[in-house]
């Protein structure tokens, strides 16, 4: 349901619906299928099999509210979209909402909308006519849990035009690398495996967080200490959301790398 969030990177959080279907190993722990299943919401599953749980119009003017406070306040506010479910997911229900969505965000262009999805290879076929070189007021992004899915997602994601492009490397299974890779788009141009160019200005924020809650996966910090390096020598914001375990959220104490907190936001192109 949409709420004001204590997710760090944004202001509020707003879902079309709730509801997925697991895709790779960063959803084994999905903490928003574990929330569901505590409501008694069986949301989980493939679309031939398993419904989706949406809601009404009350629901989705709340955007609107915000947009109207915002503008009152003449300070933009970041929305995160949709932390119970993909916006890009194959499914019937998803598609109906999905059309809705659109129309609300070009109504609410005090809101900056972050639309993150496990699914990037459906995002340049799910966009509305007019997005030509993207909503001002969207940012698309993908998740990255290790490297084989960061060289699966990363080139559907740049492949699309957008106000900011950003990946959530969380919860971060395994080191990643933005250097050169097969999905790095170089206009023909060959390049040194040890170059970032293929992200250099096409990535505008990473997001780094290890798993939390009962049976957390380690991150290692090294991994955290990498794309960090990277997003400085590329020009990339660099957001530490958290370290991970359990019990403790930030795992080492406090989401700290190296003695220091990071928390850039992207500039809008």
């Amino acid at each position: 349901m949409s709420q004001t969030t204590s997710i760090e990177w944004c202001d509020h959080t707003f879902n079309i619906a709730w509801g997925c279907m697991k895709v790779s190993p960063g959803c084994q722990h999905c903490y928003a299928d574990t929330l569901s299943n505590r409501y008694g919401f069986d949301v989980w599953g493939p679309a031939a099999t398993t419904e989706r749980r949406t809601f009404g119009a009350k629901h989705w003017a709340e955007p609107r509210r915000w947009n109207a406070a915002a503008e009152k306040a003449g300070q933009r506010r970041r929305v995160f979209c949709c932390s119970m479910c993909d916006v890009f997911e194959d499914h019937p229900t998803i598609d109906a909402e999905r059309a809705k969505l659109w129309p609300l965000i070009r109504e609410t262009p005090w809101l900056d909308w972050q639309l993150l999805t496990k699914r990037p290879e459906r995002i340049a076929a799910n966009l509305p006519d007019d997005w030509g070189a993207g909503y001002p007021n969207v940012w698309l992004g993908t998740s990255v849990e290790s490297q084989e899915y960061a060289d699966d997602r990363i080139g559907h994601l740049i492949a699309v035009p957008a106000a900011v492009r950003f990946l959530s490397a969380e919860p971060l299974l395994d080191r990643v690398s933005l250097r050169w890779a097969s999905w790095a788009p170089l206009n023909g141009r060959r390049v040194d495996r040890d170059h970032l160019d293929g992200v250099r200005g096409l990535l505008h924020w990473i997001i780094v967080g290890g798993e939390s809650g009962p049976g957390a996966r380690p991150m290692a910090d090294a991994w955290a200490r990498e794309l960090r390096d990277q997003c400085a020598e590329a020009g990339i914001a660099f957001f530490l959301k958290q370290l991970g375990g359990f019990p403790n959220k930030h795992g080492h104490g406090d989401a700290l790398l190296d003695g220091q907190r990071y928390t850039e936001m992207p500039v809008p192109t």
